[in-house]
Formats: structure tokens, C-alpha cells, sequence
């Protein structure tokens, strides 16, 4: 009778235990374009989009310039049919660019390219989510970097 209790105390046991490779992994953000309903733990896979709405919140050059020192603010509207259109108020409010473009995004996704058909500006993606934007690049040899907020 012992001998029964201890194998069904150890079958109640391993049928009772967890079993850690059920569990679903994935992309956990909804706003994520690859987000996954049933993931229940992140494997850092999310994948952002660019379309939309953004503003530079800063613009800075290697040389220590900041850019942005000189604008209210640069707005990018980045359409899903490889468009944009930039936009640039200088101190006073006064819209000094407005310009159409259009933008191709590397197979791999880790470069764009903004071409407004004069002066095209290729920058890598150093970051991505569903609010913000890292990219750098070069300008007049010089590295600049550009942080972008989804508004």
C-alpha cells in the first residue's frame, strides 16, 4: 500500500508541474505590426512601422551643432505608398520648407532613404518603436543623428 501512495504521489507530481514549453512567445506589443494575440511572453521579435506622423525632437550633428536650435519645428508625414512630406518653421513660426519627397526602406530594414528629387538623405535605423526614432546619417561628411516622436 506504501509502495501505491509513493507512485501516485509522484504521478499527481509530474502531471501537476508546469510545463515552461507551452509557454507562447512573441511579439507582446499591440502596436507592433507583428504583434502576436497569443504570445504571453515577449521575445523582443516587434517589428515598427514608419507611416505616420513625426516630429524631430532633436538634430544633432558631430560637430556639436544642434540643429534644431534654429527651428520651432521639422515635421515628417511618412505615407504608406513610400511618400513624404517634410515640413520646417524657423523661431518665429514662419514655414520655411515644405517639401514632397519619396523614401525606400532597405530589405533588411535597416536603412531609408529620403529623396525630395534634389538632395536625398540615406540614414540608418538605430532604433524603433511604436513612439520613437533613432536614424543617422551623414551630412556634408559630417554624422548627423535624429530623433523622431510619433505625434
Amino acid at each position: 500500500m506504501k509502495k501505491f501512495l509513493f507512485i501516485l504521489s509522484i504521478f499527481l507530481f509530474v502531471s501537476c508541474s508546469k510545463d515552461d514549453d507551452s509557454t507562447v512567445k512573441g511579439c507582446t506589443d499591440p502596436q507592433a505590426v507583428n504583434y502576436n494575440i497569443n504570445a504571453i511572453e515577449s521575445d523582443n521579435s516587434c517589428q515598427y512601422s514608419i507611416v505616420g506622423d513625426w516630429v524631430v525632437v532633436s538634430y544633432k550633428l558631430s560637430n556639436g551643432t544642434d540643429i534644431m536650435a534654429s527651428y520651432s519645428y521639422i515635421l515628417y508625414q511618412i505615407y504608406s505608398n513610400n511618400t513624404f512630406y517634410q515640413e520646417a518653421a524657423d523661431l518665429d513660426d514662419n514655414i520655411i520648407i515644405s517639401l514632397n519627397g519619396t523614401y525606400n526602406i532597405s530589405s533588411n530594414n535597416t536603412q531609408i532613404t529620403f529623396d525630395n528629387g534634389t538632395d536625398p538623405f540615406l540614414a540608418t535605423i538605430v532604433s524603433i518603436d511604436s513612439e520613437n526614432v533613432k536614424l543617422t546619417g551623414n551630412i556634408n561628411s559630417l554624422t548627423a543623428t535624429l530623433e523622431l516622436e510619433r505625434i
